[in-house]
């Protein structure tokens, strides 16, 4: 197995109490018990695991050493180290191709991860809550509460009130929209999730921005999709690079989020926008814009969606409320020409019958309060923005980025090293960052991070301190490491 695979399964390993061999054996043996490593399966050499966590081979090898004893390790004369076969905790069980592939991902590790207390978590992109946000938004009247209890429809399209008040939010923002051509869904991922079933076919091909929110690579990976990659500049992907990776790759679905691109921050201009909605046209093919980061606008005014370019042709709409209010409020929506809807509809079936009510009124308040909600989400993000560029800056002025106009990312490049090195290091200083490999399905971008201005301002400024202090011990580690001892005749 590559060495960057068990990297990424290794996750968050060596925060915590105790030893570092350890933490190390304690992960290796967590992702083999629960099958992201199988049987039979063989690890990295002590030295290659080694450099790439950024610990002494020592280390590694008082882990392998550790569990060899304990029968989850077994070592093969000249063949280096392979995951025992026989151990009885361990399974038995055969893992597809597709399988594998997702689990090297990050995402669930990411959702479930806990750090230690003193840890500061610079990798999920979760907003903290709005506290001047009133309860009583979060909060269904006595009288509307008890009709819910009565009701026995399940809704697969979502309750009608909270239909309308989406399709009104799309057609406010230069997109004409009735309630017909809206589904709600379970959030944002279960919206790309049913676009993408809907576009593909094991076996085809879909085209992804490079990098991506990792959450869209899965899910093509899930469906046993093929992934082709265009790259995203300062104002995210041309239209003449759509085109020729479509020439190239004849791939059946496009996924983009021109909006605060996740995680650049780049956004699309108008007149590309029209180009591609024009290309997708004359191509048939289906193209998905997800702006679920298109409400976090910190400055400016961006252009309304893409498929306001498009008119009938099949640019699916994905959002959702989770980065703007809250996570917990499990509500997005897909916003399509209606054949779509109904075609996804009875997909969606399938899955859930139909979204939790409560959470569906819930959210139908909160659309009163959108433009209180983005205000005051401005007001929160902005100045966090602000503060981390400008501590960025002072702390560790090689570091280079552009300044965002809306989303929650820093996409930062490292002037030197990989960025996947470099996390290793920097957990154990008490950060835990996502490296840019993570977000593009090439692996490539190994020289940035995704850094996000979420926490509370002083919790910035101890992770920016944490960076500096992790980034200087890792740049004196690699300079010793480059100098050649001669060799004495």
């Amino acid at each position: 197995m590559e060495t960057g695979t068990v990297v990424r399964q290794l996750g968050v390993w060596s925060s915590g109490k105790g030893a570092l061999q350890q933490k190390l054996a304690r992960a290796l043996m967590e992702v083999i018990r629960h099958g992201d490593i199988g049987p039979g399966i063989r690890l990295p050499s002590e030295r290659a695991l080694a450099c790439a966590l950024k610990i002494s081979r020592t280390t590694v090898v008082a882990a392998y050493d550790a569990l060899r004893e304990l029968g989850w390790l077994e070592s093969r004369s000249g063949s280096g180290t392979w995951v025992c076969v026989r151990s009885p905790e361990l399974t038995a069980a055969r893992h597809s191709a597709r399988e594998v592939e997702l689990a090297a991902s990050p995402l669930l590790g990411l959702l479930d991860h806990r750090t230690d207390e003193d840890a500061i978590d610079m990798a999920l992109g979760t907003p903290l809550p709005l506290i001047e946000l009133p309860n009583e938004l979060f909060t269904l009247p006595p009288d509307e509460h008890q009709s819910l209890l009565r009701d026995r429809g399940y809704y697969p399209f979502g309750i009608p009130a909270l239909r309308r008040a989406i399709a009104a939010e799309f057609s406010k923002n230069g997109l004409s929209t009735s309630a017909e051509q809206v589904l709600v869904t379970n959030g944002a991922q279960h919206a790309f999730m049913l676009c993408a079933m809907h576009a593909l076919q094991r076996g085809d091909t879909a085209l992804l921005e490079d990098p991506t929110y990792f959450g869209a690579i899965d899910a093509c990976r899930a469906i046993g999709a093929r992934i082709a990659t265009v790259p995203v500049g300062p104002g995210g992907v041309s239209a003449a690079a759509i085109r020729g990776r479509m020439t190239a790759t004849a791939a059946r679905l496009i996924y983009m989020t021109t909006t605060f691109q996740n995680p650049t921050g780049a956004v699309m201009p108008a007149g590309v926008r029209r180009e591609i909605a024009r290309l997708v046209a004359e191509l048939g093919v289906t193209l998905i814009d997800d702006r679920a980061m298109a409400d976090l606008v910190l400055e400016g005014n961006p252009p309304p969606p893409l498929a306001a370019f498009a008119g009938e042709h099949p640019v699916l709409t994905v959002g959702s409320l989770s980065k703007l209010v809250w996570p917990g409020l499990r509500v997005g929506w897909v916003r399509a020409p209606e054949p779509i809807v109904q075609r996804l509809a009875r997909l969606k079936t399938t899955m859930d019958l139909g979204s939790p009510l409560v959470t569906q009124a819930i959210a139908v308040r909160v659309f009163d309060a959108l433009d209180h909600v983005r205000a005051l989400r401005r007001e929160q993000l902005k100045p966090r923005r602000d503060l981390l560029a400008a501590l960025l800056r002072e702390r560790l002025p090689d570091w280079t980025f552009r300044l965002p106009h809306g989303g929650l990312f820093l996409w930062v490049e490292l002037p030197d090293g990989d960025a996947r090195e470099f996390a290793q290091f920097a957990v154990r200083h008490g950060v835990v960052t996502l490296p840019g490999s993570t977000l593009s399905a090439d692996g490539a971008h190994t020289s940035f991070l995704r850094l996000p201005f979420l926490a509370e301002p002083e919790t910035l400024r101890r992770a920016t301190d944490r960076l500096a202090t992790a980034w200087r011990l890792f740049t004196s580690d690699r300079r010793l490491a480059r100098v050649r001892v001669p060799v004495l005749q």
